[in-house]
Parts: structure tokens; C-alpha cells; sequence
């Protein structure tokens, strides 16, 4: 393949040619393909020329048009711009088809001059140098193979991923997760392939590596690309890189030499080798038995060293009282040791978070590099077990009412995929999706559904509808005929119980009719064949829905398998993950649970999305920490593997029915965390795939403070009974056990505090309240013992506005992440942010607690997985809804603040800034919260915050935005007061449009 191309100025004469140079090995590394040793001398590589653009006295736009032009002249003889051949076989002289290279005014120039005007709008979207398209019988080939529902498709061995998107329309408005940087893109309906570069010399280059990719696509397996170059000289970009993947490497060329090409392949393997050394089994120096996991104690110190910290505090407090003791000898003030333990709660996950900063700028990071018992770091290698009989995965997905076309069929097209490698490798898996939805969609769409299911063979199920009915229209659920009681406020878990309790019953109808069926032909149970037991489960599916009398909709296996990953519908996962599932819960068959830490899935880019994209990414990396050094794993709902047999050991029965997931609960993967951690069963932490797991986020404040409640409302279920249960005890059963459970110390210590942080928070309201009228009327009569909210306040942002930023900076330093200044700056820009969310959310989850302590009935729906218009209008019924008693708490006390400074008679004044400053930055977030943290629509993602703040108060209630969440998670033991140290990923621009969401259309395509 070429590695850069001759050019020919218009008088003929060849511009001057630089030195000719050996390559190095490093840059022999660097390339695959093989030279022949004997060439024809119109194929030896000349010498690289000087760009055109600097030769000739023509203007600059000459210039440009004329490689232009020869670009042309170039892609037409590799024949890359014949006629689009379409379906029926007609000819169609597109306009799409052609080359565009962008001029230094920053217009582009296409060749020929007559393309669509989609073609510009996507090169001033990619912004890229030069361009064209490849329609070839190459790309017809390929356009044949490309299946209906595809968003990508997967180069193996590379790693590569070439993006489809439906046409250049849908290209040239954004959405479609298509960067610069994907360097090539499929249009299904133009039936070519988009090819650009940043390099005019590489154009060419790149071309022919995404040809050879083609035919390596059609063909099945890798075909070498012949090349007319030496062959370490290549400049092609990576394309679609992928992490792990070699930049630059191109294919192999096929040299002439079988002796050179058998000395080279083994050379190469010995590189393959060196490169995977993490990857690929070498029996000559490793054991066949995996490496045994150490239990470590590094974080044990860590919570040994807050605990310390907590305790010097408290006792300083209580060593006042002492003191005051011996003043006057009074006993009174002794009752204030009763409020000890609840304010030890509240410092706990303040003391961690001090000491975890001591240690992320002073510990060691060799543990979060190594495998530990609840950690891994690196993957099981496949070479060490090759006679492993792979075991039957079931991917496990809840849906509600995403859409179709814009949710749930990319999510299947990334599991495919997998299943697609697992497959290859000996394994077999399915998915099941657990249909909570169907009913609640529009017929068509509901169909739709239904029909995609059946194409690709994915397994559902769909349960009649939620009871309308009160609680007094009638006491028994089978006289309700309209349908019967889902439990919980959150639906989720009550969907995939019902889901898994009817795939057991599944299995037990089919184990009696085989049992029947051997019994009857007097043959063993062994000896039914892979046929006969599809005939026999198609029998007991049939039977067990007869038995439901139209309850229950099913369809496909729904059988469960030996391993469950169970995924959202807007979820994302590596190629891979099957089979590193599959292989680690052999290696550790005491695990129950592998959580694996997720990247993020941007959709619009703007700023509130990118702030909490960089959030997330923080959580998972203060986990990450946490529990490499030796900290219990979080589970956190999705994108981790579940053992079967685990789960069915810790069910339970309830009302008469098997229970696996707890829907008396809202944070029912906690639940199920620590039943299964209380049973002696491990919960791990899985990173090696690097973010390839991805999941979404919130885009609005509206589903970020949703889910914050929700998490508060979780936890204090958790702990504490509803207060008309208190006759029983005021914990509840599961939060007893936890405590006495065998799961360890510094474990229990850690919870209790990631617990503690939602009521610090929640009672920040009424306690800096209460704070404002006791040191602005009895300050002189308060207890040294009382502990000031100004001095709080001051605590914290020291804490959370210098040390922690600068702890995590340096730990994502020492990590190789980000540099220390680079990561400072990020903090820096986004701390406003965090600051305005965290101080407007306490009456928020203060409400969320009092509902449950209350009995005051509080739901949540799944949570939007895509993005929906939304307008002042909706902006402001929004507002309404969700902040009306925010703001008539809030606007009396803003109201009382300002009388009682100004207006009040002698002597109720209160004047004193260290009782106005805590009250009033409460006040004052809660009332901006709504305002200054939903203007995305505005503004690109470089936009500082401070901006956005400022531009969303002059333009008040102009509220529009795109709307699109997804849960991120429970165990946020490392976030709720690191917020500080969020930040954003690269800059973007923020391009909105909206999407059609008519799932219906897509099978049109």
C-alpha cells in the first residue's frame, strides 16, 4: 500500500525529493506489512517530494484545487468512484460521490464541483483537511452484508470498530457518536463509505488500509494489502482506535520471499506476544493454576486513620464539657454527649475522605495496578484453560419505555457482538429481555418491539398490567381483574423477579416433560438430543403461558443460564466480556458478583452532561482506588456478572412467591450486595476492559436530583423502619444483620458512612437554620461543646476545594491519567458547578427521607434513556412540579433572613456574617439550582460554567434542553462531598437537534 503518493507540478518536472532513510526497528515495530526484496522499477519508492502547496506561483486556492483534482484523477483509477450500484441493480450517477478538500478561508472545494449540499455540511461538521467517498463493487459487496438494525461493525484482529450510520443527513446534524477522529463512516442508504484524513499526503494511504479492511470484512479474515512503499513508512491514522490497539499499524503486505515472510511472522508473533504479555498464556513460565489473591490491608489503614481522626474530634468536643465541669460544676451539659453518635455519622465519610487524600498523594499504587481478592486489574487468560467447557451466559435486560430505535436496538447490536465472539470461542449465550413496557408504548411501536425480538432471536417476557385500582377497592390481587400488584416504589426489581420466576418455572416444566419423555421410551435423560429438547421447551413455554390465562406474554429462550450479565438498555459492552466473564467466575467460583467499572456514553455534549460525565468517570476512579487496596466492591445494578446459583442461594419467600430481587426496597442492588456479601460470597471489581462497559447520564438537573433522592430514600429504608414500625425496633431486620454479619470491619465502617452522607446532607437545611437563630440571638449563652456551622463551613472547603482537588490531581498524575496542572485547571472550572448542585439539593433529600419515615407514598419510573425536546414551556412546568415546596420553604426563610438583618426591632437583629454565610449559601443554591444548571442548549462545551451561571440568571425562566438519564449508580462512597474535584472531558461542540423517536421507521430502512 502506498505509503504517500508522486506528485507532478503542471510543467512536468518532479519537485525536489528528500533523503531516502533506513527505518529503525522501533519503526519497523510499527508496521506489519513485508516488502519484496525485488521490485520492478516502477514500483521502487521514490524519495518523499515537497508538498505541493509550496511550490508554483499559482494563489493558494490554485493549489488546493488542483491536488484536489488530482486526488480525483487518483481515486478514480483504484476505481473508488464508480456509480453507486443500487439494490435493483440500477446504475445511479450520485452526487454523493466524489472528493472535498477544505481551503484556507476555511470552505471546502469539491471534486467534481456538483455534490449534494449534505456532503458540505458533514465536512464543516468533521472539519477535516480532505475527504472523499468509496463506492466501489467493494463497498456494494459490503453493503449487502450489512444487517438492517447494525450501528458498527467489528475488524478483527485489530480491535476496530467502523461506525454505520444511516445516511448523510443523520451524519451531518450530529448524534450519531461519529467523531473526527472515527476517520471513516458506512451510509447505509447512499451505499458508500466516507473516507477523511488530517494528512494530504496520507489520504491515499488511508484509503487503501480501509479497502483492505473491506475485503477483509467480506472475505471473513484478514487479507494483506500490497504495497508499492516501504512498508514502515505508513502514515495511516488510526481508525475507530480502540483501547489497547496499536496506532498506525497497517495491514500485512505479501511479499515475494517465502523464507522473508516465515522470518518475519515470527518476529511478529514475538512482538504480538510482547505486547499481550497480560493477555496471552506463556505456560513455559506460568503455573496452570491462576495466581493466588491476596486479601489486602492498605485501605484498612486508610479507615483506621479516619476512625482516628473521628475520635480525637469528638473527644476534643467532650474534653470541653469537662473543662466547663470543673468551672461551675454543672451536670446538664452532659445531655449533649447524646448527640455524639449522630454527628460521628455525619463527620465519618469527612474523615475518610481526609485520610483517603493523605494516602492518594503519598500511598503506594501498586495494588491498584495488580489482581487482589475483591479487585481485578488484569483479565483471566483464555490460554491457560483450553479445554474449558465455556458455560451458557443469559444477558439480563430491563426495558421499560425506551425508545426502539434510539435505545434498545444499539444496546442489542453492542450485545450481538459479543455473543458473536463468545460463540467463536466455544460458548453460548442469550439474551432475555425482561419487557416492562410493551404495555405502556402505542400499539405499533409495542409490535415493533416484538418483531425485532423475534428477528434476532432474543428472548422476552411481558407481564400484565400494574393494577389500577386503590387499595380499597379491593383487598385480594385475584379479584382485581384489571391486573395484579407490582411491589415498590420502583418498579425494577419486582419486573425481573417476576422474570426469573417464570423462567424457573420454565425449566421445571421442561424437566418433567424430559423426565416423562425418557421414562416413557425407556432411555436416559442424557440421551435427548439438542432437537428433542427444543420440541420440549417450546412445550413448556406454551404450557406455563396457558397457565398464566393471558397474564404473561413470552417468547424465545427464557431459560437462565449458569452466569447472568445483566445490563440497562443503554448500555455498551466490549467484545469481549463474555468471555472474561465467563472465564474469571471460573477462576473464583466464590464470587457472586463481578462488577466492572463502566465508562460513560455521551449523547449531547453539552455542559451539565459533561460535568457529570467527568463526575462519573471520578466515582468509578475513587472506587477503583478504594478497592485495589483492598476495599469491599460496590454492585451497582448493571454491567455485572451474577452468578446463578448465588443469587437462588440468598432468595427468599414473601407473600406466598419466591423473592431474588428485594422490591420493598428502592436500592435494591444493595440489598442484594449485601445479602450475598453476608452469605460469605464475594463481590469483585472489575477494570481491565478500561471503560468499555459504558453506560449513560443524566442530561438535566431534574433526573440528576430524581436520582439523589431516590439513592436517600434507598439508604434510609435500609437502615431505619417507618416510625409507625417503630413498636418493632426503629432498624430494620436486613440493617441488624448487616451489622452483625461477618463481612469485614473496615467494610461495615465504610458503608456506614457512604450511608451517613446522604443525611449530612439532607439536614444541612434545617441545621444551618437552626445554627443562624442560635448564634444570632444566644451566642453568648451557647456551649463551647457546640460546634459552629460557620466553622463547618470552613472545614469543608478546605477539605473539598484544596485538598481533595489536589489529592485526586495527583493521583490521576501518578496513574498516568491526566497531567497534575491539566487536572487542576478541570476542577477548577467545573467547582462552581458542583457547588451550586450539591448546596440546592438538601431540602431535597431531607423530603425523600421524611416520605419514608412518613409513609408518604414516593415513586420513580425507569429513567429516560434518550433524548426528548423540551422548551420554556416544559421548562417551567417542570419547575412547578418538582420545586413548588422547595420554594415556598425556601422564600420565607430567604424573606425572614432579609428582616431580621434590615428591618427587625433592637435587639432581634442578626448582623453577624458567621450565622448569615451558611444559611444564606443554602438559600442561595437551592433557589439558582433550577436556573443556572439547565441551559445547555446555549452553549459548547469549552463555555466555562461561571458563564453559563451568569447568561442563565439574566435570561431567567429561558429554559430548553435535551433531556436523556440513565442510573450511574448507588455506591458513590467517593462522591457525594469529592465533587469538587469534577471536571469535563475534552471540549466539544455541542451540536442539538432532535431526534426522531417514531421507533416505527426504523423498519423502513
Amino acid at each position: 500500500m502506498p505509503g504517500y503518493f508522486n506528485f507532478q507540478l503542471p510543467s512536468g518536472d518532479v519537485p525536489t525529493a528528500l533523503q531516502d532513510t533506513r527505518p529503525t526497528m522501533a519503526e519497523r515495530h510499527q508496521s506489519v506489512p513485508v516488502p519484496s526484496r525485488s521490485r520492478p522499477e516502477s514500483l521502487t519508492p521514490a524519495s518523499r517530494p515537497h508538498s505541493i502547496m509550496s511550490t508554483g506561483s499559482a494563489g493558494s486556492r490554485d493549489r488546493h484545487t488542483l491536488v484536489a483534482k488530482y486526488l480525483q484523477r487518483r481515486c478514480t483509477a483504484a476505481k473508488w468512484l464508480q456509480p453507486i450500484e443500487e439494490e435493483d441493480g440500477t446504475i445511479n450517477e450520485s452526487s454523493w460521490v466524489g472528493v472535498a478538500m477544505r481551503l484556507p478561508d476555511g470552505s471546502y472545494y469539491t471534486e467534481p464541483p456538483n455534490v449534494n449540499n449534505n456532503f458540505y455540511t458533514v465536512m464543516q461538521y468533521l472539519n477535516c483537511k480532505v475527504a472523499f467517498t468509496m463506492s466501489s463493487d467493494i463497498t456494494a459487496a459490503l453493503m449487502d452484508q450489512i444487517g438492517p438494525f447494525q450501528t458498527e461493525l467489528q475488524v478483527h484482529p485489530r480491535g476496530i470498530r467502523l461506525p454505520i450510520v444511516q445516511n448523510f443527513s443523520e451524519l451531518a446534524y450530529g448524534g450519531t457518536g461519529v467523531s473526527k477522529k472515527s476517520y471513516l463512516c458506512v451510509l447505509r442508504e447512499e451505499r458508500l463509505v466516507l473516507i477523511w484524513n488530517e494528512s494530504v499526503e496520507s489520504i491515499m494511504t488511508h484509503g487503501a488500509d480501509v479497502e483492505g479492511i473491506l475485503v477483509g470484512l467480506i472475505w471473513g479474515s484478514h487479507i494483506g494489502t500490497m504495497t508499492a512503499t516501504t512498508p514502515y513508512t505508513s502514515m495511516t491514522p488510526p481508525i475507530a482506535q480502540t483501547p489497547g490497539q496499536t496506532p498506525g499499524r497497517t495491514p500485512s503486505a505479501i511479499s515475494e520471499d517465502p523464507e522473508f515472510n516465515e522470518k518475519m511472522g515470527i518476529i511478529q508473533a514475538a512482538i504480538e506476544r510482547e505486547e499481550n504479555k497480560d493477555t496471552i498464556f506463556n505456560p513455559d513460565i506460568e503455573a496452570q493454576t491462576p495466581p493466588e489473591r491476596p486479601f489486602l490491608l492498605l485501605h484498612a489503614g486508610v479507615i483506621g486513620f479516619a476512625m482516628t481522626l473521628v475520635v480525637f474530634v469528638e473527644m476534643l468536643c467532650a474534653s470541653r464539657l469537662i473543662t466547663e465541669y470543673e468551672w461551675d460544676g454543672g451536670l446538664l451539659r452532659f445531655s449533649l454527649v447524646a448527640v455524639i453518635p449522630f454527628f460521628v455519622s455525619f463527620s465519618l465519610f469527612f474523615m475518610i475522605v481526609i485520610a483517603g487524600s493523605l494516602f492518594q498523594l503519598f500511598g503506594p499504587l501498586t495494588y491498584v495496578r495488580k489482581n487482589s481478592q475483591f479487585y481485578s486489574a488484569k483479565p483471566p487468560k483464555r490460554g491457560r484453560y483450553p479445554n474449558l467447557e465455556l458455560p451458557h451466559i443469559t444477558i439480563q435486560m430491563p426495558v421499560y419505555k425506551e425508545g426502539l430505535k434510539g435505545v434498545i436496538i444499539p444496546t442489542v447490536t453492542s450485545i450481538l457482538a459479543a455473543i458473536r465472539y463468545y460463540e467463536a470461542q466455544g460458548g453460548s449465550a442469550s439474551i432475555y429481555v425482561n419487557e416492562d413496557g410493551m404495555q405502556a408504548v402505542p400499539q405499533e411501536l409495542a409490535e415493533a418491539r416484538k418483531t425485532f425480538y423475534e428477528l434476532n432471536n432474543i428472548g422476552y417476557l411481558l407481564s400484565h398490567t400494574h393494577s389500577k385500582k386503590k387499595w380499597y377497592q379491593g383487598k385480594k390481587v385475584q379479584d382485581n381483574p384489571e391486573g395484579f400488584q407490582r411491589k415498590g416504589q420502583f418498579k425494577k426489581a419486582s419486573n425481573m423477579n417476576y422474570c426469573l420466576s417464570f423462567s424457573i418455572r420454565v425449566e421445571d416444566e421442561l424437566l418433567r416433560l424430559i423426565a416423562a419423555k425418557s421414562s416413557e421410551e425407556d432411555r436416559p435423560e442424557g440421551d435427548i438430543t439438542p432437537e428433542e429438547e427444543d420440541v420440549l421447551y417450546k412445550q413448556a413455554l406454551a404450557t406455563c403461558l396457558e397457565q398464566d390465562e393471558g397474564r404473561t406474554m413470552a417468547g424465545g429462550n427464557v431459560r437462565i443460564g449458569d452466569i447472568i450479565l445483566i445490563i440497562d438498555s443503554d448500555t455498551r459492552v466490549p467484545e469481549d466480556c463474555l468471555l472474561l466473564g465467563a472465564l474469571e467466575m471460573h477462576e473464583s467460583p466464590q464470587v457472586a458478583i463481578l462488577q466492572h467499572a463502566s465508562g460513560v456514553m455521551q449523547v449531547a455534549h453539552n455542559p451539565f452532561e459533561n460535568g457529570i460525565t467527568y463526575f462519573t468517570n471520578l466515582i468509578y476512579m475513587s472506587i477503583t482506588f478504594a478497592v485495589g487496596n483492598g476495599d469491599c466492591a460496590p454492585f451497582v445494578g448493571h454491567n455485572a456478572f451474577l452468578r446463578w446459583k448465588a443469587v437462588q442461594s440468598v432468595a427468599y419467600e414473601e407473600d406466598g412467591e419466591l423473592k431474588f430481587w428485594s422490591d420493598d426496597h428502592v436500592s435494591e442492588d444493595f440489598d442484594m450486595s449485601l445479602r450475598l456479601q453476608m452469605a460469605k460470597f464475594i463481590v469483585r471489581l472489575a477494570t481491565y476492559h478500561e471503560g468499555g462497559f459504558k453506560e449513560g447520564v443524566s442530561l438535566t438537573v431534574y433526573d440528576e436530583l430524581a436520582r439523589w433522592e431516590k439513592y436517600a430514600y434507598g439508604c434510609n429504608e435500609l437502615v431505619f423502619n417507618p416510625i409507625y414500625k417503630w413498636w418493632r425496633g426503629p432498624f430494620t431486620k436486613l440493617f441488624m444483620r448487616f451489622l452483625w454479619s461477618e463481612i469485614k470491619l473496615t467494610s461495615k465502617i465504610t458503608i456506614l458512612a457512604y450511608i451517613g452522607t446522604y443525611y449530612a446532607i439532607a439536614c444541612a437545611i434545617p441545621l444551618t437554620l437552626a445554627n443562624y437563630i442560635m448564634v444570632g440571638w444566644f451566642n453568648d449563652s451557647l456551649d463551647q461543646f457546640y460546634l459552629t456551622s460557620w466553622k463547618i463551613f470552613v472545614g469543608m472547603a478546605v477539605v473539598f476545594n484544596v485538598l481533595s482537588p489536589i489529592a485526586f490531581a495527583m493521583l490521576r498524575h501518578r496513574l498516568g491519567e491526566k497531567v497534575f496542572v491539566s487536572s487542576i485547571v478541570e476542577t477548577a472550572k467545573w467547582t462552581p458547578m458542583f457547588i451550586l448542585f450539591f448546596g440546592g439539593i438538601s431540602f431535597h433529600l431531607l423530603t425523600a427521607i421524611l416520605c419514608h419515615f412518613l409513609s408518604i407514598n414516593m415513586e420513580w419510573t425507569a429513567t429516560a434513556k434518550e433524548v426528548e425536546a423540551g422548551g420554556f414551556r416544559i421548562g417551567l412546568d417542570k419547575i412547578f412540579r418538582d420545586f413548588k415546596w422547595m420554594y415556598l420553604c425556601i422564600i420565607p426563610i430567604m424573606g425572614g433572613m432579609i428582616y431580621l438583618g434590615a428591618f427587625a426591632p433592637m435587639g432581634f437583629y442578626i448582623t453577624d456574617f458567621t450565622a448569615i454565610v451558611p444559611l444564606s449559601n443554602q438559600v442561595a443554591c437551592h433557589i439558582l439550582l433550577p436556573f443556572a444548571l439547565d441551559f445547555s442548549k446555549y452553549f459548547s462545551a469549552s463555555v466555562p460554567f461561571p458563564s453559563i451561571v451568569i447568561y442563565g440568571i439574566i435570561n431567567n425562566f429561558r429554559l430548553n434542553t435535551l433531556v436523556k438519564n440513565t442510573s450511574t449508580h448507588t455506591f458513590e462512597l467517593n462522591i457525594a462531598l469529592n465533587f469538587l474535584v469534577s471536571s469535563t472531558e475534552k471540549s466539544m461542540n455541542f451540536r442539538n437537534r432532535y431526534i426522531d423517536q417514531r421507533e416505527g421507521v426504523f423498519f423502513k430502512y
